[in-house]
């Protein structure tokens, strides 16, 4: 690796060039790795090299950094995304350029929104401010849902403690006060996070994370024997992303929450952000059904007959008509 190479990815892939000639590399070899297509400019006295994050060229390119759902979604966490990329800038910036040209200023049609700010932050590196500062732009310029989605996501996957995430909610505006105690370390999706929080708003409760025998975890229990699924793109018999496709194993599952008595609700992201209305619906007819059916087999307990081998024509006229005992292999949702 070409020397100048190493210390710009050292220093996080972005430097100016007063940054590499403190380094010891004067204008002839900022020239010559130009020249070499070891090193690129970003947008004038700024250089990195070809592999950089995207986003973290955009950013830099813009004249600023990354930060909100951008910043967080460049440090691995599952946020809602955007179509476009958030900078923070700050209030004495001038000559910002568009994020895919240098060359050009910053016109409204680049998709890129701009976070004004007094002054530049002193964590996170030079083209994503910290987590912290990041989940503050979201509360400052997002809704409460969105708000809450990305709390809970650094709770459960950024090692944030209740304590972190307080320290930066007493920073955001008042409007932010009560959400807080929104926020869940159980949510493994924002897709979780919102049906919880509409599920909240509708009256309706529900318990995360409900674990059945024989069946495992399941995203929701909504009433004695309705439980809910919230499917992301690894639920698809089609996907080929990162990670294991789940599309048989959902069914095996289903099928045992059945045998059971139980049944279980999937929808998927796009049900629940253009379909809520249907979707509310369908879940609180299911829980009121579930309530009559319950009161029913409380009086009327159903038991399943145990499974048997094929019996000969004899033993079949020597069969009981009186039902086998429960099977063990059912899971219990009481």
């Amino acid at each position: 690796m070409h020397p100048i190479e190493r210390v710009l990815r050292r220093a996080g892939y972005f430097l100016r060039r007063r940054d590499l000639i403190e380094a010891g590399f004067d204008d002839n070899a900022i020239r010559a790795a130009l020249a070499e297509h070891r090193i690129f400019r970003v947008r004038h006295g700024w250089y990195s090299v070809p592999d950089a994050p995207p986003a973290g060229v955009h950013a830099v390119r813009v004249g600023g950094r990354l930060t909100a759902l951008s910043a967080l979604e460049s440090y691995g966490i599952r946020v809602p995304r955007r179509d476009i990329i958030q900078v923070a800038v700050v209030r004495t910036a001038c000559r910002l350029r568009s994020a895919a040209d240098r060359s050009q200023r910053l016109e409204r049609s680049d998709g890129v929104r701009v976070h004004w700010i007094d002054r530049r932050e002193t964590g996170g590196s030079s083209w994503r401010v910290s987590l912290d500062d990041a989940l503050l732009a979201v509360l400052s310029d997002e809704s409460r849902d969105v708000s809450v989605a990305c709390a809970s996501a650094l709770l459960r996957y950024a090692g944030f403690d209740m304590s972190r995430l307080g320290a930066v909610f007493a920073r955001a505006p008042a409007r932010c006060l009560g959400w807080l105690e929104l926020v869940s370390e159980r949510d493994d999706s924002h897709g979780e996070t919102f049906l919880r929080l509409w599920l909240r708003d509708a009256g309706v409760p529900c318990a995360q994370q409900a674990r059945i025998r024989g069946v495992g975890r399941i995203d929701f229990r909504v009433g004695r024997r309705t439980f809910v699924e919230v499917n992301g793109g690894q639920h698809d018999p089609d996907w080929t992303g990162d990670g294991p496709n789940t599309w048989e194993d959902d069914h095996d599952r289903d099928t045992t929450v059945t045998i059971g008595g139980g049944a279980v609700l999937r929808y998927t992201y796009r049900q629940l952000y253009t379909d809520w209305p249907r979707v509310l619906a369908a879940i609180q007819r299911a829980v009121a059904d579930d309530a009559i059916i319950a009161a029913y087999r409380a009086r009327h307990p159903y038991r399943p007959r145990a499974l048997r081998k094929r019996r000969t024509s004899a033993e079949t006229r020597r069969r009981t008509t009186s039902p086998g005992p429960p099977s063990d292999e059912f899971p219990s949702f009481s």
